[in-house]
């Protein structure tokens, strides 16, 4: 633990230096010392397997080292935003020797506990080394032992996490943060990992990778577990409550579910669930860095003036998730939260960001999806840090418009839900380095620049592309001619095609397709069943045939492919299906099937099916699928998981709404 988290605060104190190298000016020597120190307390710990022994003898210096590295970070943020605030060289001078003494004071702090952390595992050593020490003390263990009649060994769960490295246990705590019945989403905890710095950074290496791996390994072990599409996850369940009770005891984080809970004056980390009547009354004076707001929906101007705090007085504030929740508007204030990196409000029902937004410097996260924007302004351009930018006007669904100059922020890797005319679809090709890119009302104006600057992209792995909303349908320009990035792994192209782009066969990293609305003339699956990669495919009004065969999916095609929704208002009957096709198939998806009145003769051979979805279902189908007597049972008995609901299900639903105006 101790070595983790003095490698995160060396990283943090190197990239400060480096991003704030004038206002730090005057302190380099400072910051420079206290990295060396504490360079030698993470190794007088370093090691590589952790017992429960050790995990005991470390924690008792783990929270005094948290304390002093806080507080340290305090000191030199304090100094940053207060920095901000002074123009005149004189009291700039004062404040910098006032950071230099307290920041000397914590140094001492440091070399105290890092001299008897020292002493402390010397004596532990010798100890060891003594035979008679060592004797006595397993006589003692012994007799204790007897007496209490209590087992030495830690239960399965405490041995498993205390034997995950530290870095990971902060990734797997950070998913208990989310209520466990929603998930979090794999990219909005990507996001916020880099954002809290709780990613060991390697050279070369981005980030954002290392957070996806560090998920991966998390799956492998099994502490978390992934949805069916692998987009979503959650603490597995065996192991939440003891989880829950270690975010407690190492004050990762402070959760009020209820209007009496009693919040520690030390929280760093909040959360507050389902009501917001469960603000706590002590917000204001509370030192939190990250803010999170679950379940609680639309905010009266009463219960938002108990949340306005945190745009007042949070200075610290790194991370703030307001997603879901209504708040009509942003304060002015929110500009002055100068450290915060990470700012969700995804469906908080805004018409417009404020101006000071612009001011903030380090945000690398903005995610402003289904709100009511139409335009960012020029002073975006300002967020030279900025990485995830993730857009989409709600009224409307389209693009949002982009300030001349976005080719300048240079850090971006995510850019979506834009509108690309007005000149930014020839200026996206500055942005080189992205890796997700989201276009909406593309049109034929434009997409010809949109290619070009799009095969500039090397590193792109999601590509998405949306034509024009117009009635009564909207059509999608060719894409051609065109070079996909090669390592392109996600890819959605949304309106009508006259052909299937003759570039898919070069697809070969593509693991995840959408093809919405396109009523392509022909089957796209004699294509795509050769992409040897593919996992997810989603055909949403894709092609537009009354019947699919065995054509659809030959003997070992889709070799890889585990997910598979289709959509179709005109499909009525799968007929077939050869023992081989859909090797890898685990989730079966059949949308918006209103007409589909038989599943194929061979669905009864993919053995790997998990999940089958008949969302709505023919009710002359749910008869031949019945168990008790339904002549294609057959076909699906094997599969553990079977939802549908049947037209007349749906239809009696629909006419059980009441009349608009109504009760």
């Amino acid at each position: 633990m101790s070595e983790a988290i003095v490698k995160f605060s060396i990283q943090k104190l190197n990239s400060l230096v480096l991003q704030e190298s004038l206002v730090l000016s005057g302190l380099e020597d400072q910051i420079q010392s206290l990295i060396t120190i504490l360079d030698v307390i993470g190794g007088v710990y370093s090691i590589d397997f952790v017992t429960e022994e050790h995990y005991k003898f470390e924690s008792r210096w783990f929270c005094r080292l948290k304390n002093i590295i806080q507080n340290m970070e305090d000191c030199i943020d304090e100094f940053i935003i207060q920095m901000e605030n002074q123009s005149g060289s004189d009291h700039q001078t004062s404040l910098i020797d006032i950071c230099r003494n307290e920041l000397e004071k914590l140094k001492e702090s440091l070399v105290e506990l890092m001299n008897r952390m020292s002493q402390h595992k010397k004596e532990k050593e010798v100890k060891i080394e003594d035979p008679d020490t060592k004797e006595s003390s397993s006589q003692a263990g012994e007799a204790e032992t007897d007496e209490t009649e209590a087992p030495t060994s830690p239960t399965p769960i405490k041995y498993y996490h205390i034997s995950i490295p530290y870095y990971l246990r902060s990734c797997l705590m950070y998913c208990a943060i989310v209520p466990k019945e929603y998930g979090i989403a794999k990219g909005r905890l990507v996001r916020l990992l880099v954002a809290e710095g709780l990613i060991l950074e390697k050279p070369g290496e981005i980030p954002e990778d290392i957070a996806e791996e560090y998920i991966k390994t998390l799956v492998g072990f099994g502490v978390l577990v992934a949805d069916g599409t692998s987009t979503t996850f959650k603490v597995n369940e065996g192991l939440l409550e003891f989880l829950l009770g270690m975010m407690e005891q190492e004050d990762f984080i402070a959760s009020c579910t209820s209007s009496d809970t009693n919040i520690s004056p030390t929280t760093r980390r909040l959360s507050i669930h389902s009501d917001a009547k469960n603000i706590p009354t002590n917000l204001s004076s509370l030192p939190i860095q990250s803010l999170f707001l679950f379940g609680i929906g639309s905010l009266s101007d009463t219960e938002f003036d108990c949340l306005r705090p945190v745009f007042h007085g949070k200075k610290f504030l790194r991370v703030l998730d307001l997603e879901r929740v209504h708040i009509k508007t942003l304060p002015d204030e929110v500009g002055d939260l100068i450290h915060l990196r990470y700012l969700n409000l995804n469906q908080a029902n805004l018409n417009a960001l404020p101006e000071s937004i612009n001011n903030l410097r380090n945000l690398q996260s903005l995610d402003v999806r289904f709100n009511n924007l139409k335009a960012l302004s020029s002073g975006a351009l300002n967020l030279v840090k900025l990485r995830h930018l993730q857009m989409l006007k709600h009224i409307g669904v389209a693009g949002v418009h982009l300030p001349a100059g976005i080719g300048s922020l240079k850090d971006l890797q995510t850019l979506t839900g834009i509108y690309a005319g007005g000149g930014i679809a020839l200026e996206l090709g500055q942005l080189t380095q992205l890796r997700k890119l989201g276009i909406m009302d593309l049109t034929e104006d434009d997409v010809n620049d949109v290619c070009e600057s799009v095969m500039k992209m090397e590193g792109l792995i999601s590509l998405s592309l949306e034509a024009k909303s117009s009635y009564p349908v909207k059509t999608l320009p060719s894409i051609e001619p065109f070079t996909p990035p090669p390592l392109l792994q996600k890819l959605h192209l949304e309106g009508t095609l006259s052909t299937l782009p003759n570039w898919f066969p070069l697809l070969e990293n593509l693991n995840e397709l959408r093809l919405g609305f396109t009523h392509l003339p022909e089957d796209p699956a004699l294509v795509l069943q050769f992409l040897p990669n593919l996992k997810h495919l989603t055909l949403w009004h894709a092609h537009d045939a009354k019947t699919m065969g065995k054509e659809f999916c030959g003997v070992g095609g889709f070799p890889k492919l585990e997910v598979l929704v289709i959509a179709s208002r005109v499909l009525e009957e799968w007929t077939e299906l050869e023992e081989g096709a859909f090797p890898s198939l685990k989730y079966l998806h059949i949308r918006n099937c209103l007409k589909l009145r038989m599943l194929p003769e061979g669905l009864q051979h993919l053995t790997k099916v998990q999940e089958l979805k008949l969302l709505p279902l023919h009710d002359e189908l749910e008869e031949r699928l019945k168990p008790d007597g339904g002549v294609e049972h057959y076909k699906i008995k094997n599969i553990p998981s079977i939802n549908y609901i049947t037209n007349s299900m749906v239809q009696q639903i629909a006419g059980a709404r009441p009349a608009e105006g109504g009760a």
